[in-house]
């Protein structure tokens, strides 16, 4: 008598076709700037992990369409908290968002990392949450998250062009 398993092929299933593959030489030049930037951010702060950020150029000029781009966000999602994992084992909400949005935007995706005050308080202290955003999907974590927190601040780069989702125009990501 066989013993039952769990179904956890569900975790595998991508409906639609599979995402593009960027080129080789654009994820190992992702991985080393995720490197880069989790050092950056850990020995000089926030404020020049920021401006890292704002300027840093993407490896290609890749247009997706949103919902391509997301599927491809999240299949690039374990290999960049890898990379992460050995530039910096014990990186919170934080680094992690921000080796996210770096690593994706060297690939050309507009990502963001959104920092944001949780809403209500615990004994008159406030939690601070961040976490990447794309097309404003949340990546890489919980996703219904978004509830809880008010937006303080949204980082991404300037150089790459951001397609609307509800519409064929292009505008820079700089909200």
């Amino acid at each position: 008598m066989n013993a039952p398993t769990a179904d956890w092929e569900f975790l595998l299933h991508d409906p639609g076709p599979p995402p593009p593959h960027p080129p080789r030489r654009a994820r190992l030049l992702a991985a080393a700037r995720t490197v880069r930037a989790a050092r950056l951010l850990r020995r000089r702060g926030w404020p020049d992990a920021q401006r890292y950020l704002r300027t840093l150029r993407p490896a290609i000029q890749a247009r997706w369409e949103p919902a391509e781009a997301v599927r491809l966000a999240r299949r690039e999602v374990l290999p960049c908290l890898t990379w992460l994992r050995l530039a910096d084992p014990d990186a919170l909400c934080l680094p992690r968002s921000y080796a996210l949005v770096t690593y994706l935007t060297t690939l050309g995706l507009p990502a963001e990392v959104v920092v944001a005050r949780q809403r209500s308080s615990i004994g008159g202290r406030f939690a601070f949450h961040a976490w990447a955003e794309l097309y404003d999907e949340v990546l890489g974590d919980i996703q219904g998250l978004k509830a809880g927190f008010a937006e303080l601040q949204r980082v991404g780069s300037e150089e790459v062009p951001r397609v609307e989702a509800g519409g064929p125009g292009v505008r820079g990501s700089t909200r």
